[in-house]
């Protein structure tokens, strides 16, 4: 049976393979599997190459949502109870990071063509207890795709 491959993480993966090879071998070799130089140098460049003064690296997505929702909480902006309007189709992710701060999660239907949330469906959503939306990039749609398709 012939099948055509999604993505082809070999094919890509091997033209950088040297590369790879050699940052797990200094990390294995170092003995410092978490924190470290290797997570010191990361944070510094990815802080400099977004032109922000810090940048602290952490194990997954999962976590830095719960983490953002957490830092909301402890100074104020959000509380127990509040709302967060997430696309119905988000990974679990998402879910978990509210519902592990003790928030409320409001699901919004995705556009049809983007499979992104709805925007026009957002506002029916909002009410006094809504504090954000995180609106989860999938499928390698956005929404500065969105307005270059509406434009050609």
């Amino acid at each position: 049976m012939n099948t055509i491959k999604f993505l082809d993480l070999l094919k890509i993966n091997n033209q950088h393979r040297q590369e790879i090879d050699e940052a797990i071998k200094k990390v294995l070799d170092s003995g410092w599997y978490l924190l470290g130089e290797a997570v010191e140098k990361f944070e510094s460049s990815f802080a400099a190459y977004c032109n922000v003064k810090h940048c602290i690296g952490i194990s997954n997505g999962l976590d830095a949502l719960i983490l953002i929702l957490r830092a909301y909480i402890e100074i104020g902006l959000m509380k127990e109870g509040d709302e967060v309007i997430v696309p119905a189709n988000t990974y679990i992710a998402s879910i978990l990071a509210i519902s592990s701060n003790k928030l409320i999660p409001v699901l919004v239907e995705p556009d049809i063509l983007t499979y992104n949330i709805n925007p026009d469906l957002i506002d029916e959503k909002i009410n006094a207890k809504t504090r954000a939306i995180i609106p989860v990039h999938l499928y390698g749609q956005c929404a500065e795709m969105e307005a270059i398709n509406s434009i050609s």
